[in-house]
């Protein structure tokens, strides 16, 4: 995966607020592990992908591609923010 996908991830973490305590309980994967990701220590994983994806899925599409399709509603955090 690529560090595209971890900048977006960031900006998801910020907009949203998250910490890795809070991604820890709801995805299974350690807090230690969303902390090298978002310092971009190691690479994203598609399964940490995929678990960002089922707790936004509006989200989902925009953080594994960059690409936004609003009628489908896949959005960005900042298209989120605007609305």
């Amino acid at each position: 995966m690529s560090l595209e996908q971890i900048d977006r991830l960031k900006l998801i973490w910020d907009e949203e607020r998250l910490t890795a305590t809070w991604l820890a309980d709801r995805t299974g994967i350690d807090e230690k592990r969303w902390r090298s990701v978002r310092a971009k220590r190691v690479e994203i994983r598609g399964s940490e992908i995929e678990q960002i994806s089922k707790i936004f899925p509006e989200y989902g599409y925009w953080l594994l591609t960059g690409i936004e399709l609003p009628e489908a509603g896949q959005i960005s955090p900042m298209t989120k923010k605007a609305q």
